[in-house]
């Protein structure tokens, strides 16, 4: 479980802002830095990037500022009650995390303050204390990642976007050509750039998506066949067929009758 002390998000300071803590903080201070800073931990000197994550263990002396005109920040105080915790976090305890989506964060940090100040006292710690976790696994990642997600970071958060709306309606009908002007980018290079951030193209993660949405219409409604090709998104139920059979091994009507309640994997 985890405690947080206090908080802020987008919190802005003045030209010429430094914090000095020379014996450290009592507890664990997770800092989203969003404008180029010094930041020094310990013996170890750092200059990061906006878009930036620390998280620096309790009595571990540190310093940081801003490089250069205002300097701005995301920020927790907290505890863990899990003596693994450090083990377990080590690879990014202390040392500078770039991130592929530095707003990803805020909205979580704003999340955790709303519950950590406001959310009934018999929820509060429950709820902060996952919702904390999903923060700290997500930085897991982006420390292990290979740095996909900051290739391309101006389109992070759009690509992500439009990827969870075809999740939602996979049954619409999503071009590329639709899709790149969110972008504002040609539909070719859209479709580079989806390949690229998710490991998969586009239109073979619609058809998985399409296909997925159609498997549980299959298994847990009694529409015919006919009415789940329609509103899967397949106006040409022979191409519906088709495609579930090489997906699957079986056919529509195959599948449903199997029973087997099982998503497919989304290949690259």
């Amino acid at each position: 479980m985890y405690t947080v002390f206090r908080g802020g998000y987008n919190a802005k300071h003045a030209i010429g802002f430094v914090m000095s803590r020379p014996k450290g903080l009592y507890c664990y201070l997770f800092l989203i830095i969003r404008s180029p800073a010094k930041v020094q931990i310990g013996e170890n000197h750092f200059q990061v990037t906006d878009d930036t994550a620390v998280i620096i263990s309790p009595d571990v002396p540190y310093q940081y500022s801003a490089m250069e005109g205002e300097y701005r920040n995301d920020w927790l105080y907290f505890d863990s009650s899990e003596e693994t915790f450090k083990e377990e976090y080590s690879e990014i305890l202390n040392k500078p995390v770039p991130l592929g989506n530095s707003l990803y964060f805020t909205q979580y940090f704003r999340n955790i303050i709303w519950e950590s100040s406001y959310a009934p006292e018999e929820y509060r710690q429950q709820n902060v204390s996952m919702l904390l976790q999903i923060v700290l696994n997500k930085l897991k990642q982006e420390k292990q990642s290979t740095g996909k997600s900051e290739k391309y970071y101006p389109y992070a958060s759009r690509l992500q976007e439009i990827r969870l709306t075809m999740k939602s309606r996979p049954y619409s009908d999503f071009t590329p050509k639709e899709l790149s002007e969110k972008l504002s980018v040609s539909p070719s290079y859209f479709q580079f750039l989806y390949k690229d951030f998710f490991g998969v193209p586009f239109k073979a993660d619609l058809i998985h998506m399409r296909l997925d949405y159609a498997r549980e219409l299959i298994l847990e409604t009694n529409l015919t066949l006919e009415q789940i090709a329609l509103m899967s998104g397949y106006k040409n139920e022979v191409h519906f067929y088709r495609q579930f059979k090489a997906k699957t091994g079986m056919t529509p009507k195959e599948y449903r009758i199997s029973g087997l309640n099982k998503s497919f994997e989304t290949e690259p």
